[in-house]
């Protein structure tokens, strides 16, 4: 009789824990509803093209393939360092394609942020996924930004905000593919 005493209190109080959520759940939704409201943000920042905000929502440099190719001049740099340099593709994504803020403002965020683009990351849905990348929380929001067709596969542009002394910080743009 005992023992089913303790049996039914122990099954009793899995039961309820389970209805109960968890700190790690509720950590979770805050996260997700932070990381929404910053990406609407930065939605505004950049549809006002606010440059000093979208500094301030940024990490001191930005990882950005993007910024590499541009520009016609740009391309043809990268294509030089390609046939010269035997090393070209690890300094490629160990050192050029990190961005300062600063020079990403100067020469690439008209480039990359003109109204149409700005308009298109407005209007499409967004997909938000959380990694931990070396034990520092990052967000990466996807969006759709060139839809599938019979004859493309379509793709995505990605924006990585990555936690920063408590703070969601703007830190790599790309593409997917």
């Amino acid at each position: 009789m005992r023992i089913q005493k303790i049996v039914s209190v122990l099954f009793l109080s899995l039961l309820i824990s389970s209805f109960i959520p968890s700190k790690d759940a509720s950590q979770h939704v805050d996260e997700t509803e932070d990381i929404t409201q910053v990406w609407k943000k930065f939605l505004n920042i950049i549809a006002r093209q606010d440059k000093s905000g979208f500094k301030t929502l940024s990490n001191q440099s930005i990882r950005c393939y993007l910024c590499l190719e541009n520009t016609i001049i740009e391309q043809e740099e990268l294509d030089k360092k390609r046939e010269t340099d035997p090393e070209w593709y690890t300094t490629l994504y160990t050192k050029d394609i990190y961005i300062s803020i600063d020079d990403f403002i100067k020469n690439d965020y008209d480039l990359i942020f003109n109204t149409v683009f700005v308009q298109i990351l407005k209007e499409r849905k967004t997909i938000f996924y959380k990694r931990e990348i070396e034990e520092v929380a990052h967000y990466e929001v996807l969006v759709t930004t060139t839809e599938p067709t019979l004859y493309h596969e379509g793709g995505q542009h990605s924006f990585q905000f990555k936690k920063i002394k408590g703070e969601w910080k703007f830190n790599e743009i790309g593409t997917i593919p």
